[in-house]
């Protein structure tokens, strides 16, 4: 009964607070604020990263926000499938189903096993390939991560040109006000956008990393499985292992000086990405 009365409680004050809040919002708007803090966001994240890595950056988000990713019962059962067929099959037939994946990293994997037979240099030609696709990943991570700390930057930069435009016109009382107003609303948007619009996009992309991890650790298992000849009940069973240990981490704290990008390394090791 208690947490019922709190909640009710928590609902109505909620509600009177947000309708202060809509009442107020043509007050909060200004575009020259809000510009100030995006382009010089952007502008100080186009020094960090290439402009070509831009296109990237974006296709990750955008693969995280839309939640695209591998069904991996879906990749484990498949895997089972070609653990079977590589017993039964002739490898002309076997290379033809292989060639059909969707799944471009079990694809190469896999051709590799038929063409160089050596169960080393695969694993060491998968593991390469794994750790440069995370390096882009986390690279973009690192992007986002920059573009939170500078959006808090170019809003006190805003601050200060609007106080020194109050300090132009202390005659008068209107422009003063204005100009305060300017000022404090631009540090509000570089707060906004550091805590509503790039540390969430941060942690989808951080989940998104950790599936994408998840699911090359299964088809580096499985491929290498495939190559020992290991039977499909017991590859099923292995792989499952991993869902079942599946716990997703946080990201690691970084000192306050220290670069996001510097972070790749230390994520990889922390991760198990580079052996």
């Amino acid at each position: 009964m208690l947490k019922t009365y709190l909640l009710g409680g928590g609902m109505v004050v909620f509600g009177l607070l947000s309708s202060e809040v809509i009442a107020e919002i043509p007050l909060m708007v200004n575009f020259k604020s809000i510009a100030l803090v995006v382009v010089g966001t952007l502008m100080g994240g186009l020094l960090c990263l290439p402009m070509r890595a831009f296109g990237s950056l974006w296709r990750s988000v955008s693969a995280s926000l839309k939640g695209q990713g591998h069904d991996l019962s879906d990749l484990i059962q498949q895997i089972t499938i070609l653990a079977r067929l590589q017993r039964v099959c002739e490898l002309r037939e076997f290379s033809i189903r292989i060639a059909a994946l969707e799944n471009p990293f079990l694809r190469r994997g896999l051709q590799q096993a038929l063409d160089q037979r050596d169960r080393q240099t695969v694993e060491e030609a998968m593991e390469n390939e794994m750790a440069m696709y995370l390096s882009g990943l986390q690279s973009h991570l690192g992007a986002i991560h920059t573009f939170a700390r500078l959006a808090p930057v170019f809003g006190f930069v805003g601050t200060i040109i609007g106080l020194i435009n109050v300090l132009n016109h202390l005659g008068n009382a209107a422009q003063i006000g204005h100009g305060m107003a300017i000022a404090l609303l631009t540090t509000f948007y570089g707060l906004l956008f550091a805590n509503l619009v790039f540390a969430p996009l941060a942690g989808k992309l951080a989940a998104h990393i950790h599936r994408e991890t998840l699911m090359l650790n299964i088809v580096i298992e499985g491929v290498l499985a495939i190559c020992d000849d290991r039977t499909p009940l017991e590859i099923s069973h292995r792989l499952q292992s991993f869902l079942e240990n599946d716990t997703p981490q946080p990201e690691p704290e970084l000192p306050a000086d220290s670069h996001p990008w510097q972070k790749l390394g230390a994520v990889l090791r922390q991760r198990g990405m580079v052996r």
